[in-house]
């Protein structure tokens, strides 16, 4: 199961999440981005980061 942490991408942040497919775990993921640190659309870089720092 995909796994995510705003930890691994260099964020002071505590929030992890899991998902059963890695577009659910995105969804999850642009929530909390939104929803917390203010971030209407991911930009790139930080997707980029973001499909890296994703454990499967």
């Amino acid at each position: 199961m995909p796994t995510f942490a705003c930890k691994d991408i260099g964020m002071d942040c505590k929030f992890q999440t899991t998902a059963p497919t890695e577009a659910e775990l995105m969804k999850k993921i642009a929530e909390h981005a939104k929803s917390v640190h203010k971030i209407e659309t991911i930009p790139a870089d930080m997707m980029g980061k973001i499909k890296k720092a994703i454990k499967k």
